[in-house]
């Protein structure tokens, strides 16, 4: 299989209808994008399947990066396509967030013509990373910042404003805005160089959330922040 499959019923009776939506999130690496959307898991009518690998093989961390490899990408979300069943009635979808720097363009378009057979399905790239999302949460306009790669991406990022999700989670809204603002191709999939189509998916967790429950959220997440913090001390040990 390749995946971990949270396995929600997805089951409507006469005595129960079905109140969430699932967004089933496949990403390469296995520390960021996780980190970021796993805690969306649990709001009010939003639950959250993040797409990931089994084996620190397929993880990528045998190479140290964390990341899994675009071919890997790709065979969990088919493997995750065909065992379960995403209801568009129900605001089901998936999301394959991708970086542009780390994928053959044969594969991208792979991809794409995957997610292109369903309405439900979406392909968000960030070019050249995930970091540039990221930086959009501090900042409008990225240009200046002397991002030339995915590398420098990252060194600017610790330097303008260190990420850590717990802080960056309240900002969304603001990336959300400043991603879409920047996008100058916002009818095309592949973003320009220093831009990115994740506020798209950004903008589907919002809507779907509401404006009253995302400030209930973000006003949990301090709670949410010891919690996770107990626990990673209890692994520690």
């Amino acid at each position: 299989m390749g995946f971990k499959v949270r396995g929600y019923t997805r089951e409507v009776t006469q005595d129960k209808v079905r109140d969430y939506s699932l967004f089933a999130i496949a990403c390469e690496g296995s520390v960021t994008e996780p980190g970021y959307f796993r805690p969306f898991d649990g709001i009010d009518r939003i639950k959250v399947d993040i797409i990931e690998s089994d084996t620190d093989e397929e993880n990528g961390m045998q190479q140290g990066n964390g990341c899994s490899s675009p071919r890997k990408v790709l065979e969990r979300v088919n493997d995750y396509i065909n065992e379960n069943q995403l209801c568009p009635e129900d605001g089901d979808s998936l999301w394959c967030v991708i970086d542009v720097d780390r994928w053959p363009q044969e594969q991208i378009e792979e991809l794409r013509s995957l997610c292109a057979q369903k309405g439900n399905r979406h392909l968000v790239l960030s070019n050249p990373c995930i970091e540039i999302w990221l930086l959009y949460h501090t900042q409008t306009d990225l240009k200046g910042l002397g991002i030339k790669s995915s590398k420098d991406a990252k060194r600017v990022l610790d330097k303008v404003a260190k990420y850590y999700y717990f802080k960056y989670l309240p900002l969304m809204p603001e990336a959300i805005k400043n991603a879409k603002n920047a996008d100058t191709n916002p009818d095309g999939y592949m973003p320009e160089f220093l831009e990115t189509k994740v506020y798209k998916l950004g903008q589907a967790l919002y809507d779907r959330i509401g404006k009253r429950s995302f400030e209930a959220f973000v006003a949990s997440l301090p709670k949410m922040e010891q919690k996770a913090l107990r626990k990673a001390s209890k692994k520690k040990k």
